[in-house]
């Protein structure tokens, strides 16, 4: 337990393993999670002295109750709470205690947050598991007391209905009621910074179906790429509305180059030309 292994963990090692009982099997340096603990988010307090408390646009009760430091764990409409999430949250919260003994004092400088949909049968079981009990702020908001360290629970969906919070409402239900909340969402999509850290994702095509649904195209060009656009339509709407020839433009050059010169001749001269400079052939 630590960052630092001296040589007498190898004689302990070396002792456990040659005096141990024979239903034991010993092991050494051994990793406890299939990743690194790595926390979704970490919210910092730093309250200037005598400075006025800007409001916050979202998540507005939240704010007040966090102390110096929060770890947040967020689980998504599409990767919802699972079983022992709970657990591992715990887990995260201890180890960034222990190792922040330059920063944070009492146990009391240190929170935990959940933020989902919406409260799931398997963290009901897991913080009745853990000996915590629901205390309810109203509003989707909850307190699991009864552990080392505060914990809050967020039910986005209720949040969103409650504080009239389309951008919240997004995250809680996976689905913007507004125009405006589809805008911030293209605005998202086409930053450069937040497109880069998206798109190797899980959900990201179930991102880009929700922006597009019922948002006007104009809306989105200046956003995103048209590939990115087309990329989240099925074939069928892709090619809709274009006519015949304008659709044979799709198709590979390959595929071009084995149609008769006499059907190429038959096409509008814009097509023709088009075709012309991507097969090299006269027509």
């Amino acid at each position: 337990m630590g960052s630092t292994r001296t040589a007498w963990h190898v004689l302990l090692a070396a002792l456990l393993r040659q005096r141990r009982p024979r239903n034991f099997e010993v092991q050494s340096e051994v990793p406890l999670s299939a990743e690194p603990p790595r926390a979704d988010y970490l919210l910092l307090r730093n309250d200037a002295p005598g400075e006025a408390r800007e409001p916050a646009g979202t998540l507005r009760r939240l704010w007040p109750l966090l102390p110096r430091e929060t770890i947040v764990e967020f689980k998504s409409v599409r990767r919802t709470y699972r079983s022992r999430n709970l657990d591992r949250l715990w887990g995260y919260l201890s180890l960034h205690y222990a190792d922040g003994a330059a920063r944070l004092g009492p146990r009391a400088d240190l929170a935990g947050v959940v933020l989902l949909p919406s409260r799931t049968r398997s963290l009901n079981a897991d913080a009745a598991a853990l000996g915590l009990v629901w205390r309810d702020l109203a509003g989707g908001y909850w307190h699991l007391q009864g552990g080392a360290f505060a914990l809050y629970v967020v039910e986005l969906a209720t949040v969103a209905d409650e504080e009239d919070d389309d951008l919240l409402h997004l995250l809680g239900h996976g689905a913007a009621r507004t125009v405006e909340a589809r805008r911030w969402l293209a605005e998202q999509v086409g930053a450069e910074e937040s497109a880069m850290a998206m798109r190797e994702l899980e959900g990201f095509d179930e991102v880009l179906r929700t922006l597009l649904t019922k948002l006007p195209i104009e809306a989105l060009l200046p956003a995103l790429p048209m590939e990115e656009l087309l990329a989240g339509l099925p074939p069928e709407q892709r090619v809709a509305g274009l006519t015949p020839e304008q659709r044979l433009l799709l198709a590979p050059d390959e595929v071009l180059r084995l149609l008769p010169d006499d059907y190429l001749r038959s096409l509008p001269e814009d097509v023709r030309a088009q075709i012309r400079a991507r097969i090299g052939r006269p027509l």
